[in-house]
């Protein structure tokens, strides 16, 4: 099953300065989405650095354990610059530590063994590689956005595309047996969809409040279209996501090299 090169790209974006509150075309619903995933990532890729390198003791891949510190190295930078984001969106209006604040306490509630955080980690993972995939596989995706942001999101897209089954590698060597492993993993991905999918709706929800944007029912309606319309990223990506729930999945199998070599040509030039 083919992969690709892991290779952190120690970038920094220049994001603070001006007042991009409606930096995704004009489209203040678009922004806050977007935003309120962003909020996300800190928190989240710790987590899951922590949760990957727990097991790093019981891989005697060569291979894999360079993965696992090259995932280290991505991640860790997504979390840097997703910080840097989060401080540059605090000039547009909303409470950002608090958002953050509360994706911590929702953490807290989780059963915390270990086997399970690697398994909330291979959920969370399989979500950011589809989006990341519709993504760079839209290249309208984007289109009217400020183009730093779009730099960011396009990296951090590619990067998440790489390294999409490491925590997933490491999972399969030291999983539960037979019907417990994935019921465990079902039951991460059941949980991680409810988190994100909650966590951005609010967090998206608050800052448009912050930002005087809120327009009640056609914010929410703005939102549908967003994520079921166009770019219609949840509509399209309802197969791929569904697929995690057979047996027998491996990220791979969704097999997307070719438009993450051509976009890194792109990006890299």
């Amino acid at each position: 099953m083919g992969k690709l090169d892991i290779k952190p790209r120690n970038l920094k974006f220049a994001l603070a300065g001006d007042d991009k509150r409606n930096w995704f075309a004009g489209n203040p619903v678009a922004t806050a989405i977007m935003d309120g995933s962003s909020i996300l990532f800190p928190v989240g890729e710790t987590y899951f650095i922590n949760a990957v390198v727990h097991f790093r003791d019981q891989v005697t891949d060569p291979k894999l354990l360079a993965e696992i510190t090259a995932f280290q190295q991505q991640e860790g930078i997504h979390s840097r610059e997703h910080r840097r984001y989060n401080n540059a969106i605090k000039a547009f209006g909303g409470d950002v530590d608090a958002l953050e604040q509360r994706l911590r306490d929702e953490i807290a509630r989780w059963d915390d063994s270990p086997l399970f955080k690697l398994a909330v980690t291979c959920a969370f993972e399989h979500f950011t590689a589809i989006l990341a995939d519709d993504l760079l596989s839209h290249p309208d995706f984007m289109k009217g956005a400020d183009p730093e942001f779009s730099r960011i999101w396009h990296w951090h897209a590619i990067e998440e595309a790489e390294h999409k089954s490491v925590a997933y590698d490491v999972w399969n060597i030291v999983k539960p047996k037979g019907l417990a492993g994935y019921r465990m993993r079902t039951r991460a991905m059941r949980l991680a969809t409810r988190v994100f999918l909650g966590q951005v709706h609010y967090n998206a929800a608050a800052l448009l409040k912050a930002r005087g944007e809120a327009r009640g029912w056609r914010s929410i309606a703005s939102a549908l279209y967003f994520g079921l319309v166009k770019p219609g990223t949840l509509r399209r990506s309802l197969g791929v996501y569904l697929s995690y729930y057979r047996p027998g999945f491996h990220p791979w199998q969704h097999d997307n090299r070719k438009v993450i070599e051509t976009y890194k040509a792109a990006y890299e030039a």
